[in-house]
């Protein structure tokens, strides 16, 4: 299992799990049913979303693209920048990610996206954007 994915795999868990646990400890403190109802219905929603997200990662329903960030572009009025990615066969990727996404120029990643029924289309959506790793070469490794 890469490990962006297993890492926002437990955040989501963990989430759900807080949200549930805090959620119902003051729902019964402060004798609110309301409030207990919705915590346990916000825990079900992140339960079925984490064995959701848990069944992509198993099956493998995702794409892994490798390459060096070459160029990085930030929309002025937009929430996205746009990546161009060069993997070894220097065949180029551009990707609209969102701003919080943090890749550097010159530096070599992998990049997950979900897999879709137009392949196209799931390297160019932000939302079908996983997650990423850099990845250190040997050569840095032994310097």
């Amino acid at each position: 299992m890469p490990k962006p994915l297993f890492t926002k795999l437990i955040v989501q868990a963990a989430i759900g799990l807080f949200c549930v646990l805090f959620g119902c400890i003051y729902g019964i403190h402060a004798n609110d049913r309301m409030f207990l109802i919705l915590s346990i219905l916000i825990g079900i929603c992140c339960i079925v979303r984490t064995i959701s997200f848990y069944h992509l990662i198993h099956s493998r329903s995702y794409h892994v693209i490798e390459g060096t960030c070459t160029k990085r572009e930030s929309s002025l009025f937009k929430n996205t920048q746009q990546i161009l990615l060069t993997d070894c066969c220097n065949q180029e990727y551009r990707f609209n990610l969102d701003k919080n996404v943090k890749l550097l120029q010159g530096h070599h990643y992998r990049l997950y996206f979900r897999q879709t029924h137009h392949p196209e289309e799931s390297m160019e959506s932000y939302q079908n954007f996983l997650g990423f790793e850099e990845l250190v070469s040997q050569k840095d490794m032994s310097a």
